[in-house]
């Protein structure tokens, strides 16, 4: 008689009936059951023991084997048909691992299953996650098993892994980046977004037997870039590597002597568009940037960032970098047998990044960044629209200068924070015309204070506070310092918008007034020194706040996004028109009657500033001035000068000529 080996290993006689296929076969508890019989029985009862447990074989636990092969995208034990053996893992790899590369593993749930004696369907549920927020593809497909002489298999055709596929396709995966969005200026002109620059470095692989450090070296001091840190880069790395030593925007490229620099071994100059200010040093600390997400960025972002994605940073391009950037496309690709030409399986397009207007005004940035080119020190000029709050300029100077001291410097603003005591005296009930005493010296909380060297000595005694405002007494602020209590100068700095929180778009420091100072320190405060801190944009707001009559918040973007943060105590109309009336005197009789003094047009309304500062030992002076007229507003600051009238008030003049016209 002939004989086989049954899948357990044990003889059974072959004439013996294959009664696996009259009954159903119980679960993993029978077999295991079958197992103990045989154990009792010894082996002249194996025959029967076998059949019994194949009798009680169902398929359940090779429908779990291949679900969870499928998930684990390993078929290599998977319960598969040995004739199809070959065939199903060429399939499964052209098909789910090719996306699984790219995808990474897909959510496989088993829905629902049908079995008969020797038929199991299986009805899975398949959830590719696509990454960076698109919407998952789901779909579902039902795999079959069925009971052979080798026990339960299935074939695995395409359309049990994939809808809607045939024999042999493969499938892929493309990205679709979307076009970046630009960021306009106030006259509908990019200042940033794709720019066209070109990639000036070493090309290790064209080296042909050069000395790649030799090379880095004379590349280096052509583009005038430091030689020991490029020569560096290019040893560290590979043989083949393209290594960057300078992108040049395209415009400023007759700057360089490129035609020098290819004659460099290995030089390689690329072209290509990145988003750039379009203007080198345009407004620095106001726009921001799209940098390349770090590996931080990318595991902070749950799947939303992928290596070579882009992010906002700072700025502009932080508050509103997913506008500008889009979203990203992918498309899941068919590619038929014997073909090259890829077909979309499942499509999410592109979504174009949006344009993003802002307020800046290029002739104003323009104007503001030449009469600063020359200043011996970090200097800016802030202009705000008192009507919106809206940002026109935020230059810096020399020529050169980077960090934005405008935005972020961090500065005792001196007299010009005399506004802020006048505001106080006046919520006490004071009025322009309140008798204040401005002695030469005071002596306050045992430490004493002084007037201004160059204060004309006939002006000290008793005087009104507007003229105490036009004249910049120290000594009359600072007498009030028992009346005005820090908490009430504090709310009074607020109401002009000191301290509030930057809206979006402004990466900027809005200034801090302690409201715990006391003693001598509170008594500093009121002349704008003490441990009161404020920015030259945070002192442009006071100034646009009196202008217009209420709180100001500073905007850069056109179309301004979230809540700004309101003052306990806003400015109200009568407060800022008596303030008015008090700076317009610092311009028509006070300490800038030289500058200002007649001028045309609208009145004019100022305070200068002077705030003394330690720098290696010796005493130092900012040099400030705070300038309304119309529907303009602006401060000019210089981190080192002389007295705010001497350094800041002449700047302050010529930008005001320029942008009115004179």
């Amino acid at each position: 008689m002939g004989r086989h080996q049954s899948r357990n290993g044990a003889a059974a006689d072959s004439d013996a009936p294959d009664r696996s296929r009259d009954r159903r076969r119980p679960g993993r508890r029978a077999v295991l059951g079958a197992s103990a019989l045989l154990a009792v029985t010894g082996a002249g009862a194996g025959a029967g023991a076998v059949w019994y447990r194949h009798s009680q074989d169902d398929g359940e636990a090779q429908a779990a084997s291949l679900v969870r092969a499928l998930r684990t995208g390993d078929l290599r034990d998977a319960p598969l048909d040995t004739a199809q053996r070959d065939a199903a893992t060429v399939r499964f790899t052209d098909t789910v691992g090719a996306l699984r590369k790219d995808l990474g593993a897909p959510e496989i749930v088993l829905r629902s299953q049908e079995h008969s004696d020797d038929a199991r369907s299986l009805h899975l549920s398949w959830t590719w996650d696509l990454g960076r927020g698109a919407k998952p593809w789901t779909y579902a497909t039902t795999v079959d098993l069925t009971s052979g002489d080798d026990g339960w298999s299935a074939s695995l055709p395409t359309s049990a892994l994939v809808p809607g596929l045939e024999e042999g396709d493969r499938l892929g995966v493309r990205v679709d980046q979307p076009d970046m969005g630009r960021i306009l200026d106030a006259t509908g002109q990019q200042v940033y977004g794709p720019t066209p620059v070109i990639d000036v470095g070493i090309d290790k692989g064209s080296l042909h037997g050069h000395d790649e450090e030799d090379a880095a070296a004379d590349l280096a001091k052509i583009l005038r870039i430091d030689p020991a840190t490029y020569r560096a880069k290019v040893k560290g790395n590979g043989p083949e590597a393209f290594v960057p030593a300078l992108t040049i925007r395209e415009r400023d490229a007759e700057g360089y002597d490129l035609d020098a620099a290819q004659k460099v071994p290995g030089c390689l100059q690329r072209s290509r568009h990145a988003p750039l200010a379009v203007q080198k040093n345009y407004a620095p600390g106001a726009l921001g940037s799209l940098r390349e997400a770090t590996a931080e960025d990318i595991d902070k972002s749950n799947g939303a960032l992928a290596p070579g994605d882009h992010v906002g940073s700072g700025g502009v391009c932080g508050a509103v970098g997913p506008t500008l950037l889009g979203t990203r496309g992918i498309t899941i690709t068919r590619t038929p047998a014997r073909t090259s030409s890829p077909q979309a399986l499942h499509e999410i397009p592109a979504v174009d990044g949006e344009d993003v207007e802002i307020t800046l005004d290029p002739e104003f940035q323009r104007t503001a960044t030449e009469i600063l080119a020359d200043t011996e020190a970090p200097s800016s000029i802030c202009a705000l629209r008192p009507s919106d709050g809206g940002l026109l300029a935020a230059a810096l100077g020399p020529t050169g200068q980077e960090y934005p001291v405008g935005l972020v410097g961090q500065y005792a603003p001196g007299s010009t924070f005399k506004t802020v005591t006048a505001l106080s005296m006046l919520r006490l009930g004071d009025t322009p015309d309140t008798v204040v005493e401005c002695p030469a010296t005071a002596t306050i909380e045992g430490r004493s204070f002084k007037n201004a060297d160059r204060m004309d000595p006939s002006l000290f005694g008793k005087m009104p506070l507007k003229d105490a405002i036009a004249h910049s007494c120290n000594t009359a602020m600072l007498l009030q310092y028992d009346r005005v209590d820090q908490k009430s100068f504090a709310r009074s700095a607020e109401s002009l918008g000191v301290g509030l929180r930057a809206p979006a778009g402004l990466d900027c420091f809005m200034g801090s007034v302690d409201p715990k100072d006391s003693g001598t320190e509170h008594v500093a405060d009121m002349m704008g020194q003490g441990r009161v801190l404020t920015s030259p944009l945070a002192m442009t707001v006071v100034m646009a706040s009196v202008l217009a009559g209420r709180t100001i918040h500073p905007q850069i973007l056109a179309q301004p996004r979230g809540k700004v943060e309101k003052p306990e105590s806003p400015l109200t109309k009568s407060e800022a028109r008596t303030l008015r009336g008090m700076l317009h005197g610092v311009a028509t009789y006070g300490g800038l009657k030289s500058t200002f003094g007649g001028y045309p047009g609208p009145p004019v309304y100022a305070k200068t500033g002077t705030a003394q500062w330690v720098d290696d030992g010796k005493i130092r002076l900012h040099s400030w001035v705070i300038v309304g007229q119309g529907n303009l507003a602006f401060s000019v600051f210089v981190e080192k000068g002389d007295y705010g009238s001497r350094t800041a008030a002449p700047l302050a003049r010529r930008f005001l000529n320029a942008v009115r016209g004179r």
